[in-house]
């Protein structure tokens, strides 16, 4: 008689566990998110930042060599 009660006791142990270390996990998984989401904003900050320095620079470049008598350095 007790061998038809373990199977509904192993899955009602796996159930439980299941659910107590979901609200365990729940903070943790979440942190990791908003790491990462924050981590992505920053990423296209920098981007944004070193695409307008790019271009700054590609401008201060031809203004160079548009100036009368700059040769190119070879």
């Amino acid at each position: 008689m007790l061998h038809h009660m373990i199977a509904p006791l192993v899955v009602g142990a796996i159930a439980g566990g299941v659910a107590g270390d979901r609200k365990r996990r729940r903070p943790i998984v979440r942190s990791i998110v908003k790491g990462g989401i924050a981590a992505k904003r920053k990423m296209r900050a920098t981007a944004v930042t070193v695409v307008a320095e790019t271009r700054k620079l590609v401008e201060e470049a031809r203004a160079e060599l548009d100036q009368a008598g700059t040769e190119l350095p070879i």
